[in-house]
């Protein structure tokens, strides 16, 4: 018997496949993220494999790869307009429908540097892990190019963390300058990987352990950044879900601790990116200008909520994997497809301003409830 929920993320993951003359590849998504983004193409890769399209993904990677700049960075898009185009003409289109859509075709430039002048931190750990994620074949061919990929991070430490510029990680409307616990939790489980990938690793991961549990471990949560208040779900979860950070009475004390807090208390269920909203001050204009100031703060995310799914799941946490369940069951079967974001205080309907509405169908978090929502064995 099939799972209806499952057939929606599918469905909604596999609307994003764009087949080029020159491969086949995966977009963000169909209106303003209609773009090669590599961020979330690489969080997609897990639902890819599920889905059998794991030749979408070596064709995606294999781009990425070939696209390098001279310094080993990975694109942080791929597309045949600037991103801000892109995104600023589907708003045109949200506010006169009759306006066509702009195309998505080839040639496909890479482009690497924000409308802030950062680079993507994470784009190039986000790579490593995807590409661990293919068969064997696929990344003895590749190994040279992932090793550019992987030396990218060599003199970006400070203090043992990693430290990044504004702006340059998955909540890029956030300034986050400084060390996240996010990108070098990212981080140590990938060299973790590598080095049972038979890599010899410069860093030493019970010292980067013990750093990581000193800056960002406050009563029983991790930080988001490192000096502020601030919780982020994303990191939190990351650590519950790998095999290779915390030992199971670790795991135990973050996860009742994290039901404790208002992430969870404040809707029951997980998706809500941070608490508190981050501040004003630290957010980027356009950003207030569009009426997104909790993006990244009290928006619920489709990614996370799958993801939260799947820890609940993974922590035996049967009540609390039936009523996530529930919740992500109301939105896809209400909605007919996975959406981006989520806004709490109106019962959850698909985010929408007066300038931009939620992407639809999202291939980031289709990905992750599909992760959610599928038996057997994962990566």
């Amino acid at each position: 018997m099939t799972d209806p929920l499952r057939d929606i993320a599918l469905q909604s993951l596999r609307a994003n496949i764009v087949r080029l003359p020159t491969g086949d590849f995966l977009t963000a998504g169909q209106h303003q993220f209609q773009t090669l983004w590599t961020r979330d193409f690489c969080h997609a890769v897990r639902g890819l494999v599920l889905a059998g399209e794991v030749a979408v993904a070596e064709s995606h990677l294999a781009r990425l790869l070939s696209n390098l700049r001279d310094d080993g960075l990975v694109p942080r898009v791929l597309d045949n307009y600037p991103v801000q185009l892109r995104v600023a003409w589907q708003t045109v289109r949200t506010l006169v429908p009759i306006v066509p859509r702009l195309a998505f075709r080839e040639p496909l430039t890479p482009r690497y540097i924000d409308e802030h002048g950062s680079n993507a931190y994470d784009s190039n750990v986000l790579l490593i892990l995807a590409a661990l994620r293919m068969p064997q074949k696929f990344w003895r061919h590749h190994e040279k190019e992932l090793r550019r990929v992987w030396d990218w991070y060599e003199d970006k430490f400070r203090d043992g963390l990693v430290h990044q510029p504004p702006f340059s990680d998955w909540q890029d409307t956030t300034k986050r300058e400084g060390e996240t616990f996010l990108l070098n939790l990212l981080l140590f489980l990938a060299a973790s990987r590598l080095k049972c990938r038979g890599w010899e690793i410069s860093l030493d991961l019970g010292a980067y352990r013990r750093r990581l549990m000193d800056v960002f471990l406050n009563d029983d949560l991790f930080l988001s950044l490192a000096g502020s208040a601030v919780i982020s779900i994303e990191g939190n979860l990351l650590a519950l879900e790998a095999q290779e950070f915390l030992d199971t009475e670790e795991k135990l004390r973050l996860w009742n601790a994290l039901k404790r807090h208002p992430l969870v208390t404040l809707d029951g269920v997980l998706g809500r990116c941070s608490y508190p909203d981050w501040p004003s001050g630290e957010l980027a204009w356009h950003i207030r200008f569009a009426k997104l100031e909790r993006y990244h703060g009290a928006i619920s995310w489709s990614w996370l909520a799958g993801l939260g799914l799947k820890v609940a799941q993974l922590m035996g946490d049967e009540d609390f994997s039936n009523r996530q369940r529930t919740h992500l069951q109301r939105l896809l079967v209400r909605d007919g497809s996975v959406v981006e974001i989520y806004d709490p205080d109106q019962e959850f309907r698909p985010w929408s301003s007066w300038l931009l509405e939620a992407e639809r169908p999202f291939a980031w978090g289709s990905a992750y409830v599909l992760d959610a929502l599928t038996d057997g064995p994962k990566n």
